[in-house]
């Protein structure tokens, strides 16, 4: 989680990342809690797309099946834990992509040195 959201590159949230990154999982955990509404704890994988949606996330029907197919369990639930890891993956890559798409066209280009450095730290 902390390389996911070390903005700098330091390997340490500095207090800016850290209150970015406090104040995200609280944003989240209000998302979580509006969906897990028999508290059991988990939501399903059709309440995960509207939870991913309400947290500011606009994915296709394939980005959807591959996260339930990675933070989902057996019985296709997301936990909290999952949830967050999730969503903070997410905005990391979303971070990311913003970084290297200099004329805001939502297309990049990266070699694969910068391929390798931008999937290999997060």
């Amino acid at each position: 989680m902390i390389a996911l959201m070390d903005m700098d590159g330091t390997g340490r949230l500095n207090l800016q990342e850290f209150r970015h990154l406090w104040n995200k999982i609280k944003q989240w955990q209000g998302i979580f809690k509006h969906y897990n509404a028999d508290q059991f704890g988990s939501i399903n994988s059709y309440e995960m797309r509207n939870a991913v949606n309400d947290a500011g996330f606009r994915l296709n029907n394939q980005l959807y099946d591959i996260i339930t197919m990675r933070y989902a369990n057996e019985n296709m639930n997301i936990d909290f834990d999952s949830f967050i890891s999730c969503l903070v993956r997410l905005e990391a890559m979303f971070r990311a992509f913003q970084a290297f798409d200099q004329n805001g066209d939502g297309t990049i280009r990266l070699s694969v040195l910068e391929w390798l450095q931008l999937t290999m730290y997060a």
